[in-house]
């Protein structure tokens, strides 16, 4: 079986020959199924909406958009570490982040100029619907709050350990979910980026719990 880089060249080949690339195409992005939903997944908790059954509507439309427009503007080149190598699949991720927030950031922004009736002022609102949209305010303090945290624990992970934080960032922040690609792009065994990251994930854990017993004290 052809390897990712491999596959994504013959795709490469078809298209500028005029040939069909579609059904070349459609396996190479199926393989990376799983960490799109994975992205999708962290776009939605950062948005605080969406559901499971958004994740192949997502997928598709980054998929239609990589075939239409990704592979032209694919140059295989970190835009994060210049002069790096950068693969389809992290390319293709990105795009798949990108599609998801555009997509919740609409929704955000339709709900927050909804349309307007003419009695809207006149609307007093129910309990439940105020239940709810105290509910809402209350998860976002606590999403925001908890957000804070973790990016202040980030950021002396970067101070104190910095190659653990520079593989954490990649895997994380970056959207790579592959150890393959870190190790590749921090010249590293994969061995090495699965002990980067455990260990990156256990400072950033002691930070966090540090800081809330500071609080506390």
């Amino acid at each position: 079986m052809l390897t990712d880089d491999e596959l994504f060249a013959d795709i490469s080949k078809r298209k500028a020959e005029g040939r069909d690339f579609k059904k070349q195409l459609g396996e190479l992005v199926f393989r990376w199924r799983d960490p799109s939903a994975t992205v999708i997944r962290r776009v939605q908790g950062a948005f605080m909406r969406g559901s499971p059954d958004d994740v192949d509507e997502v997928f598709q439309d980054a998929a239609a958009k990589f075939m239409s427009r990704g592979l032209d503007q694919f140059r295989g080149v970190s835009e994060q570490m210049p002069g790096k190598a950068a693969s389809p699949k992290t390319f293709f991720l990105r795009i798949v982040k990108h599609c998801a927030i555009d997509r919740y950031r609409r929704q955000r922004e339709e709900l927050a100029t909804g349309p307007r009736d003419d009695d809207e002022d006149d609307r007093e609102e129910t309990l439940p619907e105020a239940n709810r949209a105290v509910a809402f305010s209350n998860a976002k303090a606590e999403a925001a709050e908890a957000n804070e945290e973790y990016w202040a624990a980030f950021r002396k992970l970067q101070e104190e350990h910095p190659n653990e934080a520079a593989a954490w960032d990649l895997y994380h922040h970056q959207d790579m979910d592959d150890h393959e690609e870190v190790a590749r792009q921090l010249g590293i065994s994969v061995v090495n980026s699965y002990k980067r990251v455990s260990r990156a994930q256990a400072w950033l854990k002691s930070y966090v719990l540090e800081a809330r017993k500071e609080e506390l004290s």
